[in-house]
């Protein structure tokens, strides 16, 4: 697996998977199919839709004649409010609660932050590519990787301070991770990349993720409101932390590049939490939340939509439980991480005697031009012998579970006609 070594134009050096996204992509036609994306390919429901426009146009009227309003501070007390229900972190206050541009930059923010303190980073793999790159630009070394059981693969000998990223549940296979035994990071980053749709009990779901959390003080949680809801292209997310450093850099870093983010950030962030507290705290009610919103001056869905909502919720994981099922029956694609948990994404191992890393990654390059892209597990951090130290014996894909089964199974077939002759006799009709 052959990679660029040259810095790019922003003057650091590619992460390896950033460089490898390039080297699989390369002559593929543009019409390609693709069977892995990285979002959630159901539209969002109806009545989310009615609502965003309602809360933007209610900022039309006289919210963008300034960077900021007085109306800002509820809105913010708001999502403080909901967030602290949510995950269950009493007291949560409005200066503990930030907004950003999507989660990628706040990625690059904390990244940023820990390579101004001189820390490393321990990192699950798979894993989105945000986080390497953002580590190589901000000269963060990976001291190691771990796999879902929590196995530590080290780089580097360790002897820094450490952030410890926890992706919960997995952003590529949807499925929840041990974290290594590492002592105390200097910080943990919980990545709460998606909750919806869940295929779990929500109970169980809920305290999971809220047990990873621990002290505020130590811990940054990121939420990606575009996941859950479908909105990728209104680029919202919000980072929740205590931490007295990281915060204080926060409020530096965002002064410095932008005063502030778009005026609709902090709504969007409020209406993902309120969702979330729908969907697995019914006893929080939608009456109490219309009074909450209502007290921030931020307008609320009918209980109708309310309904709709998680009717909508209701079928997407139906959608997502038949195309797990579709993925079950190809006989060539095996979990790789364990169960779903949640979310539009999962890792599937290609079956067969898998050959080495550059033979693969010539085989992804060839049905990509043969127009289906495949999504492997290289372009997912670390690198062959990190994966073949913790993830031994085999190669695996991206697939997504969010698009309408017909389309997936359009997919698969395609797929089977491209496998590889080391995988095709596990393939079933």
């Amino acid at each position: 697996m052959s990679v660029p070594v040259a810095d790019n134009g922003a003057g650091f050096r590619d992460a390896d998977c950033v460089s490898y996204y390039r080297t699989i992509r390369a002559g593929v036609p543009a019409d390609a199919r693709q069977i892995g994306y990285g979002v959630n390919k159901m539209p969002p429901a109806r009545p989310v839709r009615r609502w965003l426009t309602a809360l933007y146009g209610d900022l039309l009227d006289d919210r963008v004649t300034d960077y900021s309003t007085p109306a800002d501070v509820p809105e913010r007390a708001l999502v403080a409010s909901l967030a602290g229900q949510y995950l269950a972190v009493p007291g949560l206050a409005p200066e503990d609660v930030f907004f950003c541009h999507g989660t990628t930059e706040a990625i690059s923010i904390v990244l940023g932050y820990a390579g101004q303190r001189g820390w490393g980073a321990v990192l699950p793999l798979p894993l989105y590519c945000s986080f390497e790159q953002s580590a190589a630009r901000h000269r963060v070394p990976v001291i190691g990787h771990y796999n879902a059981s929590g196995q530590l693969a080290a780089g580097r000998p360790a002897g820094r301070p450490l952030l410890l990223v926890d992706i919960a549940p997995n952003g590529v296979s949807g499925s929840w991770f041990d974290t290594p035994v590492t002592g105390e990071p200097a910080l943990r980053i919980v990545d709460h990349v998606f909750a919806l749709p869940t295929y779990q009990p929500a109970p169980a779901f809920l305290a999971e993720v809220r047990g990873r959390i621990g002290d505020l003080s130590r811990t940054a949680v990121l939420l990606t409101p575009s996941k859950d809801l479908s909105i990728p292209g209104l680029r919202c997310g919000t980072l929740i932390t205590r931490h007295p450093g990281l915060r204080a850099y926060l409020d530096a870093d965002r002064f410095e590049r932008g005063y502030t983010v778009g005026v609709g950030t902090p709504r969007i962030a409020a209406a993902h939490l309120a969702l979330l507290l729908l969907a697995f705290v019914p006893e929080a009610g939608a009456e109490a939340l219309r009074r909450a919103f209502t007290a921030a001056g931020v307008p609320f869905l009918t209980d109708p939509d309310c309904a709709a909502f998680l009717a909508h919720q209701a079928d997407m994981a139906h959608r997502a439980v038949t195309n797990i099922g579709l993925l079950d029956g190809t006989g060539f694609l095996t979990p790789v991480t364990g169960t779903h948990a949640a979310g539009f994404s999962g890792f599937r191992r290609i079956a067969g005697s898998a050959p080495g890393a550059d033979d693969f990654t010539g085989w992804i390059q060839d049905a990509g031009r043969a127009g289906l892209k495949l999504n492997p597990n290289y372009l997912f951090g670390g690198g062959p012998a990190r994966w073949q130290a913790l993830y031994p014996g085999g190669h695996g894909i991206r697939v997504n579970v969010s698009v309408p089964p017909d389309e997936l199974a359009t997919d698969l077939a395609l797929l089977r006609q491209l496998l590889p002759a080391w995988a095709r006799t596990y393939a079933t009709a």
